[in-house]
């Protein structure tokens, strides 16, 4: 389904990841402040963005990033946490008309039906507009705004990405160069992300050039005939539990979404698997990437670790209900056990195309919490983006 659709006003966020464990006691009226309460655990750890510039080796801006736009929240959610209940999504969004590589639509704003890497079933032509897959080559692209707003150059990002973890967090770096071949003195004043998105039969494209994300660079930054320019994407997921390395791999695969974002990751039976976006054939669903996704309680002697792959001592899954609100994603389940039953750690897993299991979120509880038996135990991640509601 394709239409236009009207501009809304911007609204800045934060990049926030919410995780919220709440387990409703029974009430007892000679235990009231303990049973009767709301056990509560929130961490709120941030996940920062910020985009560097360089001339000639030389940094001349470094500022937040402000703006993942409107397509973003709904084409994470799909590429990263598809469930046999969520496996589409009508996104609006704009598409680009880059001249690094080509596009079969362009230069509007679009809006179209998504689907997660294996398309609807029973429908081959819905897997080429799976939110994962490219045939080709090809890669993101940052595309540079004058004052006047006249693009004048494009940069292919590099498909090596940088991952670095400490006890704090991890950040995520990705980059890309070029000089380009100028006349006049020109400047950066605005930059915008787009990605790939689509699989198309053209050689050397994809259907759409998704604008993810848009910053403006204030003062603006002057360039000369001859000068080199670097720019570079650092996202840094900034506490000291949740993010494991298997995430950061993973977001970086699918803010590619380009075979040459092919990426190890650990699943959980200790082996390594690859997230590929790479489609055999433009019809066809990407090589290995997320087919399920899981919410994961266990009850291990647990340590949170960055490399850590799965929870100690599984108790119970489930599928999560997956929403997309404004600039957020939120994956919940409420778990009834039977029993009384301690609980020690969450997680959320994928479900690979190869068959193969990857933990990307993970938290160790503080303290072992107890879910009674029969009153539902209510776990809920939250994934705030820097949003502006927009295209």
């Amino acid at each position: 389904m394709r239409g236009k659709t009207g501009l809304a006003l911007a609204t800045a966020g934060l990049l926030l990841v919410i995780l919220a464990l709440v387990a409703p006691q029974p009430r007892a009226p000679s235990a009231a402040a303990e049973t009767g309460a709301t056990v509560e655990r929130r961490a709120q750890p941030e996940v920062e963005g910020l985009l560097l510039v360089y001339v000639n080796g030389e940094l001349r801006y470094s500022g937040k990033v402000h703006s993942f736009l409107k397509p973003a929240p709904s084409l994470l959610a799909l590429g990263l946490f598809p469930t046999s209940g969520f496996q589409s999504a009508t996104v609006s969004f704009y598409a680009e008309r880059p001249s690094t590589w080509t596009t079969e639509l362009g230069g509007d704003t679009l809006t179209e039906t998504f689907f997660y890497t294996m398309g609807a079933p029973g429908c081959s032509g819905c897997v080429r507009y799976s939110v994962w897959g490219s045939l080709w080559d090809i890669g993101p692209l940052l595309l540079i705004y004058d004052t006047k707003g006249s693009k004048w150059t494009e940069v292919s990002l590099s498909t090596t990405p940088s991952i670095t973890s400490n006890a704090t967090g991890i950040l995520l770096s990705i980059s890309g160069s070029v000089t380009p071949s100028l006349t006049a003195a020109t400047n950066v004043s605005m930059i915008r992300l787009v990605r790939p998105t689509v699989l198309s039969p053209i050689a050397n494209a994809a259907t759409c050039a998704v604008r993810m994300a848009e910053d403006t660079i204030s003062p603006a930054i002057a360039v000369n005939p001859g000068d080199s320019l670097t720019v570079v994407y650092q996202f840094y997921f900034k506490a000291d539990q949740i993010f494991t390395e298997n995430w950061a791999k993973v977001f970086f695969a699918w803010l590619y979404n380009v075979p040459g974002a092919k990426v190890g990751v650990t699943a959980t039976d200790g082996t390594t698997d690859y997230i590929n976006p790479r489609s055999p054939y433009f019809i066809s669903p990407a090589n290995n990437t997320p087919v399920n996704s899981y919410i994961v309680v266990g009850n291990g002697q647990a340590t949170f670790s960055r490399t850590a792959y799965k929870v100690v001592s599984e108790v119970a899954r489930a599928e999560p209900s997956v929403q997309v609100y404004g600039g957020g994603v939120s994956l919940s389940y409420a778990f009834t056990f039977s029993q009384d039953t301690t609980i020690t750690e969450l997680a959320v897993y994928v479900k690979l195309l190869s068959g193969k299991e990857v933990m990307l979120l993970y938290y160790v509880l503080p303290q072992p919490a107890v879910a009674k038996a029969g009153v539902p135990f209510t776990v809920t991640f939250r994934i705030n983006l820097p949003y502006q509601d927009r295209v």
